[in-house]
Parts: structure tokens; C-alpha cells; sequence
């Protein structure tokens, strides 16, 4: 009865984890077209800020180009600009930041003369943006003229006193209606209902404050979120997930209640044939002629376990002869250690009381043991066991075979082994005919492609798709297989989903009986990390971790490169040794983070006077090296030398401190080859210039050239 039972449970089992499965993929695919649903919504967002922003970005190109405020001309094109934008409520035009214009004007009045530099609230982005001299979007904000908005600010700089240089001028603000950029996204209803919230004032993303929507829906564990990218800072969206429809939940109880069902007419069915497969068994069978040639020994007892017959493998097997052991008790059949555990598995097939092999106690043993063989080697067999009975004639018994397993255990061991090292490899292993046809993968193969071997076998072999494809990589490729019958390369390659990854390829080549081409198995192992960390430390080696700029052992590198390749086309290269004055007295009245942010904008400013094939060092404290390639003569020096006087005079607005800070410098030049043509020799020499420039003033510039009057300038 127990079989039957088995057997029902794990139908139900089945059924019912089935059931289980079904009902979380439906969640599954709840979730994700709420996942899908909040993705289109963030794209329709973005979308409308990205149109607002290139209004406020055409009316500050206009003005810049008019080098003033023409409204006459700007007032047209605005309104059609502003007519395509309906989220945006209106265009205000602050020059020197006191709002002097609004286009519409009507129910904007009260907008005009606001000065939104002094402006409590608003001030800051606008600050934020005369610093940065980029669009800023600030708010959403309380409108002096009523309403709710965001205000994205464009600042305005031209040359406004013709000294070629760009002056501020003001700043162009578009008030962007929150409500109806919400609306026009299509989901305004659903944050008035609760379902939906915004946060991420001034810009913040998560950690702006709510400003739509319902605060609470940030914290709820199940709620879906969002990043928005709101032109120059970040929104973070929050939904309520949907739920799956009630007829979902409805159908799957009654799917369950279906499988118990199932499992009980399971079990009604098996029992119902093992019945029957007990009526069959109602005939005693001479096996003698049938059995003599068997490779697995067959033996026969009588009602009482005597043995009547035992095969002639049996002697094949064990290397004894079997005549003594009939009408011997069949447990002699194995080594005295065994009978017992072999006695108390038979006498389970019979009921108490009765005889083994009781036609009404029916049952099998199938069990593993071991036989002594005459040369006290054991062999390893499968015996198996059950009660049989002559119909007619009353006679019953055992009727049972021993099945050698020497070699089917060798093989399951081997067979088992290579399965496990096949499937729990951590590489991808893929193997392929010599047409390159998928014959089998592994799991960490279908991870690595993201493909099922379903979709693999028979395809020939075209991803992960190796980004170099040059000709060279493919004949080392075939030049290592027929020469070795091996290949290994680290390539760059594509993953199907689009990722870029390392990847190790091991393929080795398998010949047939004939030394043709059989099989191809490839090995493949995700290297990309390690990859990522060497370049990590080769940068970290090679860059001033405060600056981002080369260190020491960086320009020795980069300066090797330059040389080479200067020397191959005769150009030149200017060394500039540029120190920081008065640096020291900054670190000490503002503070070593004040310091700090001074060396890495020194470095950007420096980063910016040449090209992008120049060189930008920071040896340490305040000194820096900037190495110009394809200088030609004494205006290409004095050009850079002004550059980078220049690019160091503007003050400097800093994060930690109010004040603008003033930096001053001594430069020293020196070229290659004129003045030196190694890395040390040119670093002195400009080191010596940069002393001299020191002893003379601030803001100085020597060229080594000039200290040697036997070794003058040339050009």
C-alpha cells in the first residue's frame, strides 16, 4: 500500500508545485508590466523636460547671438516655441538678473522686477548657475505670479564691450508648470489617487524631498521606483504595484483542489495493478535451457529456500563449482557477513508466520552485495529476489538473479565524474563537430550567452561574438590548433544582451581513429575583472589620485611615447615647469580641503590650455608639468607660456569657501632636443628656468633658451 501512496503524493507534489510555479510567473508578469509601465512614464517625463530646456536654451542663443535683448524680434519666436511647449508657462528675461520682460506677459505681471539673484528661495540655482555658466533646473518652486513649477535657467554670456571676451549678461528662466508636465507625461490622475509620488527637490533624486504625491509611498517595501533624470540633476519616481486580477487567485484554488483530486484517482490506479501484478505470478519456469549461456547467474529455491537450480555463471562468476551447492539453503550464495541483511530484506516479502516464497506474501528484494570469489577477490553484484508459485500445484519459492557490477560501476563512477565535472564547471564548455556545430554545452555556458542549450544545439557557433575580427587573430587561431592541437587567447567579446566582456578561450582539437577532425572543445572563462583591476592599478601607478592628473612614473611613460614619436616625425616638444606661489599661505588661512580643490582646478585649467595629445603631470605639492607636442618656434612658447598664465590668473570659486581665491605662478620652459633629449635633462633645465622666473615676480614665464647665450633660440 505504501507504493500507491508514494506514488499519489508525488503526483499531487507535482502537480501542485506546477501549480505554484504558474501562479508566480503570473505575479511575475504582473510586476513587470509595472516595471514596463513606470520605465514609459520616466521616458515621457524626460521627453517633455528635454523640449522645455531647448526653449529656454533657443531664447539664450538668440539673445547671445543679438548681444542684447531684442524683443521685437525674440517676442514671435518665442510664442512658437511656447505654443509647441505647453508645459512651459511662460519665458522671463533677466538681464543682471532683475526679470525685465515675460513673454506672455499677461498673468505674469507680478514676475517683473523680481531680482532673482536677492531672491530668498529661487537665488540659489540661479547662483548655481553663474558659477557653473551651464543650465540649471531648480525648484519646483511657489511662483511670485501664482503656481507651482520647476524654472529651468539658462545663463547669458557674450562680448558685451567689445574686448573679446564674454561678459555675463542675465539669465533666461522658463517656468515649467509641475502639473502639467505631469498631465502631459499621462500621470496626474494617478498622483492625485495616491498611486504615484515624486521626490528629489533642486535636483536631489532620492534625497530631495517629495514634492507630488503621497511621502509615504517612498517607504512602503513593495512600492516600484525609479530614477528620472531631470536635465542637470535627478527625480525619483515611486508607484504602487499593481495586483494580480482576483480570477488568478480563484482559478488557482480550484487548480489544487483538481490535483488532490488527481492524486487520489493516482492511487486508486496503483492499487489496482499491483493486484494484478501479484495474480501474475503463477507459473514455475524451468530456467536450465534458458539460463546456461546468461552472463547474469539465475537460482531457483523450493518452499522451503532450498536451492533447486543456480545457473552456470554462477561458476563463471565466483570460480567454484556449483554441484555442492544445491540443496543447500540460498543464502549460502554469499559470504556469511551478508546473509544476514540478505535473510531479514526476504523475510520483509512474506507474511508472519508463513514460509519464504508464500505465493499470498508476494513482494521482490533487489538489493547490492558482494561475493567472495576463490581467490578471495570480491566482486561486486545486484541480486534480486522475489517469491513466485506454480499455479495448479501449489509448489512456491524464490526465483532470483545476480547481476555482476564491476563494470557498470566503473563506468557510472567515470560517466558520473565527467557529468559533474561537465555540468558543475564554474568555465563555460561548449562543444562542437568540425563543421562547428553545437553538439552540447553546460549551465555556465547558458549563463554566459544567456541562450538555453535548446536554442544552442545543431547552431553553429557564433556567440559570444569576438569584437576583433582581424585576419591575424584567425590565423593564430588555426596555426596553434594544427600545430598543437591547442589555442588560448584572452579576446575582447560581445555577449548577446549587448555586454562587452574578456573572455579566456581554451579550444582544444579532437582527432578521430584516422587523425581526422572530430570534435572541438572549447573552455571559456570570464577574465573581465581581473582584466578591470589590472587596468585599475596600471592607472592608479600612473595618476596623481588627488588631481587625476599623470604622477611621475605617468609622464615617464607618456613622455617615452611623445619622444619616440617626435623623433619619427621630426617635431618638437616644449616642457613647461610651472609652480604654485603663495599656495601655502591658502592651505594654511583656508584649510587643506580648500587646498585641495585648488590643485585640481589648477590641474583642469592646465588640462585645458593644450591639445588633447599634451601632457599634465603633478609631480607633488604645488609643482606641475605640461608637456606640448608639435611646438615649432619661439611664438608657438610664448603663445602657451601666456595660455597658461592666463588660464591660472581668473580667480577661482571653490566648494568650502566664500571667497574667490587667487593663485599665481613662475613657469619655466625648456624644448626637446634643442635644450635636452631625455625626460631628466629636460625637467632640470625647465626646473632652472622656473627658479629663475621665481627671482624675478609672479606670473613670470623663462625659457631655458634664454639663460644660455651660447645656445640661443632657434627656430
Amino acid at each position: 500500500m505504501l507504493a500507491p501512496l508514494a506514488a499519489g503524493l508525488v503526483v499531487t507534489g507535482v502537480l501542485m508545485a506546477t501549480i505554484w510555479v504558474v501562479e508566480r510567473q503570473l505575479t511575475t508578469a504582473v510586476l513587470q508590466a509595472d516595471l514596463d509601465d513606470l520605465a514609459q512614464v520616466r521616458t515621457r517625463i524626460e521627453s517633455q523636460l528635454n523640449q522645455a530646456s531647448n526653449v529656454s536654451d533657443g531664447v539664450g542663443a538668440m539673445i547671445e547671438v543679438n548681444r542684447g535683448l531684442d524683443l521685437a524680434s525674440l517676442r514671435p519666436v518665442a510664442e512658437r516655441m511656447l505654443e509647441r511647449t505647453p508645459v512651459i508657462r511662460s519665458v522671463a528675461l533677466a538681464p543682471d538678473n532683475v526679470i525685465e520682460a515675460s513673454i506672455p506677459l499677461e498673468g505674469n505681471e507680478e514676475a517683473i522686477g523680481v531680482d532673482l539673484a536677492a531672491h530668498p528661495v529661487q537665488g540659489s540655482s540661479l547662483r548655481r548657475a553663474m558659477v557653473t555658466g551651464k543650465p540649471v533646473l531648480g525648484g519646483p518652486y511657489e511662483l511670485v505670479q501664482g503656481g507651482y513649477a520647476v524654472i529651468h535657467r539658462v545663463p547669458v554670456s557674450f562680448d558685451r564691450d567689445g574686448d573679446d571676451e564674454e561678459e555675463y549678461w542675465g539669465v533666461v528662466s522658463t517656468p515649467i508648470d509641475v502639473m502639467r508636465l505631469f498631465e502631459a507625461a499621462g500621470v496626474a490622475e494617478r498622483i492625485r489617487q495616491g498611486s504615484l509620488a515624486v521626490r528629489g527637490m533642486e535636483g536631489l533624486g532620492e534625497d530631495g524631498a517629495v514634492f507630488l504625491g503621497r511621502p509615504q509611498l517612498f517607504d512602503e517595501r513593495e512600492a516600484l521606483k525609479t530614477p528620472v533624470i531631470a536635465l542637470d540633476g535627478r527625480w525619483q519616481l515611486a508607484m504602487e504595484p499593481s495586483q494580480p486580477p482576483a480570477t488568478v487567485t480563484w482559478i488557482t484554488r480550484v487548480a489544487e483542489f483538481l490535483a488532490l483530486l488527481a492524486g487520489l484517482l493516482v492511487i486508486w490506479l496503483a492499487v489496482r495493478w499491483q493486484a494484478q501484478q501479484y495474480a501474475l505470478i503463477d507459473s514455475e519456469r524451468l530456467l536450465r535451457d534458458v539460463t546456461s549461456n546468461v552472463s547474469d547467474v539465475v537460482f531457483r529455491t523450493d518452499p522451503a529456500g532450498r536451492l533447486m537450480y543456480v545457473s552456470p555463471a554462477y561458476e563463471r562468476l565466483v570460480g567454484r563449482s556449483v554441484h555442492g551447492l544445491v540443496g543447500a539453503a540460498w543464502l549460502n550464495l554469499f559470504p556469511e557477513k551478508e546473509r544476514r541483511r540478505i535473510r531479514e530484506a526476504a523475510e520483509r516479502m512474506q507474511p508472519a508466520g508463513g514460509v519464504i516464497g508464500d505465493p499470498q506474501g508476494g513482494g521482490r528484494v533487489v538489493l547490492t552485495t558482494r561475493l567472495v570469489r576463490a581467490d578471495n577477490t570480491e566482486v561486486p553484484v545486484e541480486v534480486r529476489v522475489e517469491a513466485v508459485s506454480a499455479s495448479g500445484r501449489g509448489q512456491s519459492g524464490l526465483i532470483g538473479t545476480l547481476i555482476d557490477l564491476t563494470e557498470r560501476q566503473a563506468f557510472e563512477q567515470l560517466e558520473g565524474l565527467t557529468t559533474a565535472v561537465f555540468e558543475g564547471a564554474g568555465d563555460g564548455i561548449v562543444i562542437l563537430d568540425r563543421h562547428r556545430r553545437v553538439l552540447a554545452v553546460n549551465p555556465s555556458f547558458e549563463r554566459l550567452v544567456g541562450k538555453s542549450s535548446r536554442d544552442l544545439v545543431g547552431e553553429r557557433l557564433v556567440t559570444p561574438e569576438v569584437i576583433d575580427r582581424s585576419r591575424s587573430r584567425l590565423k593564430a587561431c588555426v596555426h596553434g590548433l594544427r600545430q598543437r592541437g591547442r589555442w588560448t587567447e584572452e579576446l575582447a567579446c560581445r555577449l548577446p544582451d549587448g555586454r562587452e566582456r574578456v573572455l579566456c578561450w581554451s579550444v582544444d582539437l579532437v582527432r578521430d581513429d584516422r587523425r581526422r577532425v572530430s570534435r572541438y572543445v572549447a573552455v571559456i572563462s570570464d577574465v573581465t575583472m581581473r582584466h578591470r583591476r589590472m587596468q585599475a592599478m596600471h592607472r592608479r601607478a600612473l595618476h596623481d589620485p588627488l588631481t587625476d592628473t599623470l604622477n611621475r612614473a605617468g609622464l615617464e611613460e607618456r613622455f617615452e611615447q611623445a619622444r619616440r614619436h617626435a623623433l619619427r616625425e621630426g617635431a618638437g616638444i616644449a616642457l613647461a615647469f610651472v609652480d604654485l606661489n603663495g599656495f601655502k599661505p591658502i592651505n594654511d588661512t583656508l584649510g587643506h580641503q580648500v587646498g585641495d580643490e585648488v590643485l585640481r582646478e589648477v590641474a583642469r585649467r592646465l588640462s585645458e590650455v593644450g591639445r588633447r595629445e599634451d601632457i599634465v603631470a603633478r609631480l607633488g605639492g604645488d609643482e606641475f608639468v605640461v608637456a606640448f607636442y608639435g611646438v615649432r618656434d619661439r611664438a608657438d612658447l610664448t603663445r602657451l607660456g601666456d595660455s597658461l598664465l592666463d588660464s591660472l590668473h581668473k580667480p577661482m570659486v571653490l566648494a568650502g569657501t566664500t571667497q574667490l581665491v587667487h593663485v599665481r605662478a613662475s613657469i619655466g620652459f625648456a624644448r626637446f632636443p634643442v635644450d635636452a633629449d631625455t625626460l631628466d635633462g629636460l625637467m632640470r633645465r625647465a626646473d632652472a628656468a622656473m627658479y629663475r622666473a621665481k627671482k624675478l615676480r609672479d606670473d613670470t614665464v623663462v625659457f631655458y633658451g634664454d639663460l644660455t647665450p651660447d645656445r640661443p633660440f632657434t627656430t
